[in-house]
């Protein structure tokens, strides 16, 4: 093979690594098909949206839906490795638009958008985003029709500058409104960490909001049950020795201050074992007092005695 021949071949092999166009749709029945849409259309450091398809923006539409699943590869014997799945149930008919997405990747979070291409309004997806672009392309397959463009690859920044303003803009975030369930005897994640309303969970559930729940159950281990305050070997801080604490440090002791809480949190199963101790503690102190009182009383009732006899006297 002469050079001119080998340059021509690897060209043609080279071609869907560096376009954005469609290229190639395979219907299977009616709109079942499967798309390939091609890459970001700029190679590395691209930031790209897959336009899915026409969404009302004051004018009604037909039936415009994607229903199905897109993947993205990367990797070669020379390029890093990269995979990234999307499943999407979206509509937009007559004036109504809904939407929801499942992700599956191994660095980044697809994101549903919306933004305006050549003067009508799409519902979009946000490709993750790396240095290291989807070599392979994405690919769609499932239900899909639009009234406008339909599985579109459009690059919208590339090194941190933004391109193609002329023919899209308005790019903002599409909140989904559709609704998933699952009605099964167990659901169960084996997963590391589940964060929810957060991307970056830390402990094995994060939760970035409130909890309304009907009880709590924490499993205790039993040394850290305080019921050894009630052992005879006990030693209880006198009084003196609280008010002293208090006056020091502005909480009492063994509990944490408001700024170690707002630090680093409040942890309620220790904190309720450090309140219970305290209210075991507390419990000691009355009994002592109750001890005191009617040590008094008797105290008293023999001076009255006494006095009551020098008065007869």
């Amino acid at each position: 093979m002469t050079k001119n021949l080998k340059f021509i071949f690897i060209a043609i092999l080279a071609i869907p690594l560096f376009t954005n166009a469609q290229i190639s749709t395979t219907p299977l029945a009616e709109n079942y098909k499967v798309v390939n849409i091609g890459n970001n259309g700029k190679g590395d450091f691209a930031r790209n949206l897959i336009l899915l398809h026409e969404i009302y923006n004051g004018t009604l539409l037909p039936m415009n839906n994607a229903i199905g699943t897109i993947t993205a590869f990367r990797g070669t014997i020379a390029s890093l490795n990269r995979i990234n799945v999307a499943e999407i149930n979206s509509s937009s008919s007559y004036n109504g638009i809904a939407a929801s997405i499942k992700s599956f990747d191994d660095e980044g979070i697809w994101k549903l958008k919306t933004c305006i291409y050549n003067g009508k309004k799409y519902l979009a997806l946000d490709v993750p985003y790396s240095a290291a672009f989807h070599d392979w392309g994405f690919n769609f397959a499932g239900w899909t029709k639009s009234s406008g463009e339909n599985m579109k690859s459009v690059p919208y920044e590339l090194k941190g500058s933004p391109i193609n303003t002329d023919i899209l803009s308005n790019i903002q975030d599409y909140i989904p409104n559709i609704n998933e369930t699952h009605q099964v005897n167990n659901f169960l994640i084996l997963g590391n960490k589940v964060g929810i309303g957060t991307l970056s969970p830390d402990e094995k559930l994060t939760v970035k909001g409130k909890i309304h729940t009907q009880e709590v159950r924490v499993d205790m281990e039993g040394p850290l049950v305080p019921d050894y305050v009630f052992e005879n070997d006990y030693k209880l801080k006198t009084l003196q020795e609280v008010e002293d604490y208090i006056k020091e440090n502005k909480h009492l002791p063994e509990i944490p201050s408001a700024k170690e809480i707002e630090k680093n949190g409040l942890m309620l199963a220790e904190m309720n074992m450090a309140l219970l101790k305290k209210m075991e503690e507390m419990t000691l102190y009355m009994i002592d007092m109750k001890k005191e009182n009617e040590e008094m009383k008797k105290n008293q009732k023999i001076l009255e005695d006494r006095i009551q006899k020098i008065e007869n006297k």
